[in-house]
């Protein structure tokens, strides 16, 4: 069973290694790199990032030995977003992501799980409306609608399937329309990406080693080898 808490310091890093293992392999349109695990590592510092609605997922009952209790299993990070009216007006949003769940647990429910746990909060918090760019078969189950149907389009005008909004509160987002605008903190420069990137993979490679150093098993290994010179040994006679 996975219980939602808030993401502490202590979590960071395990956050940003599952987050790249979630995206690694992921197909997406226009996809030219995964920088998912970077935009986690510095939306926590971002002044539109909140903090209340950083959760991760942890592993408290029924754990195994491929999913350890306490094992960080989720993640769901938000940011503030904006809707700039055509009167120049503005009214403030949120937006969700990276969603974070690990490859091995997928089609568990542990997505729906926590973005349903974040939406409840973020209601209660009292904000009014989510919008996001996601799956557009995928999150009208949570009660997302296409945004164009509030008259509302991307700065560069444009209103597709998977541009998607929520209303917290009912009649939040109103008729009027406008222009959505993410944070800045999604404008990822490529220089200080391929510098910590390159940090990460070196932390993530070593890591891999000490698992691997971990696990050996030299009895194991000695079977191994005898067989291997038995099966030798045979081909030989």
């Amino acid at each position: 069973m996975m219980t939602p808490l808030l993401e502490t310091p202590a979590d960071y890093a395990a956050v940003e290694r599952l987050t790249f293992a979630a995206f690694e392999t992921m197909e997406l349109p226009g996809r030219t790199r995964t920088d998912e695990h970077y935009l986690a590592h510095i939306m926590r510092g971002a002044a539109a990032f909140v903090p209340e609605l950083d959760f991760v997922g942890e592993i408290v009952i029924d754990g195994d030995s491929l999913n350890p209790c306490g094992e960080i299993v989720a993640n769901i990070m938000y940011t503030k977003s904006k809707i700039v009216r055509p009167d120049g007006g503005e009214i403030e949003t949120l937006t969700f992501g990276p969603v974070s769940v690990k490859p091995e647990l997928h089609n568990r429910g542990l997505g729906a799980e926590i973005i349903h746990h974040s939406l409840d909060r973020a209601r209660e918090l009292g904000y009014g409306a989510v919008i996001i760019v996601g799956h557009p078969r995928y999150y009208p189950r949570f009660g997302f609608k296409p945004a164009g149907g509030y008259n509302l389009t991307m700065p560069d005008g444009a209103a597709f399937d998977a541009f998607m909004a929520l209303e917290l509160a009912p009649g939040y987002l109103g008729a009027d329309g406008g222009e959505w605008y993410e944070d800045k903190v999604f404008e990822i420069g490529q220089a200080a990406f391929d510098t910590w990137n390159k940090t990460f993979q070196a932390s993530l490679l070593s890591r891999q080693r000490m698992s691997l150093i971990k696990d050996w098993n030299p009895k194991q290994t000695a079977l191994k080898e005898a067989i291997a010179r038995s099966d030798r040994q045979a081909v030989t006679l």
